[in-house]
C-alpha cells in the first residue's frame, strides 16, 4: 500500500471512530491527534488507544490489557489482525461494549 492510500484509509478510520464515540459523549472522553486516538472511559477510568504505525502501515489498538496489530486487507476492504483473527471495528466495538456495559456496534 502506498503512503497516500494508507493515510487516506487511516483518516477514514479515525473519522468513523470519532463519529461513534460522539454518540457516547457523556460516558467517553477522547483526545484525537493525526496519529493517535486516546479514549478514556469515564465510569471505570480505563483507556483504549488507537494509533498508526506509519513505517509498517498498520493500525494498533490497545485496551483491557491487550493489544492488536491490524493490517489492511484490500480484497475485503477491512483492517484485520491476523494473529487474533479479528476485524478492527468488531474488536473496537467489543472493547467499548465491555467498558461501557452496553452494546456498541459500527454496523
Amino acid at each position: 500500500m502506498e503512503n497516500k492510500e494508507y493515510f487516506a484509509r487511516v483518516s477514514e478510520l479515525f473519522e468513523r471512530i470519532e463519529e461513534k464515540l460522539d454518540q457516547f459523549e457523556d460516558e467517553i472522553d477522547y483526545d484525537p491527534s493525526p496519529d493517535k486516538l486516546m479514549v478514556n472511559i469515564e465510569k471505570n477510568g480505563k483507556k483504549i488507544v488507537i494509533n498508526t504505525q506509519r513505517a509498517i502501515k498498520e493500525i494498533w489498538l490497545a485496551g483491557n490489557s491487550k493489544g492488536w496489530h491490524f493490517q489492511f486487507q484490500p480484497e475485503k476492504e477491512i483492517w484485520f489482525a491476523n494473529a487474533e483473527q479479528e476485524e478492527f471495528y468488531q474488536c473496537l466495538a467489543n472493547l467499548l461494549s465491555d467498558n461501557l456495559g452496553q452494546e456498541v456496534s459500527f454496523n
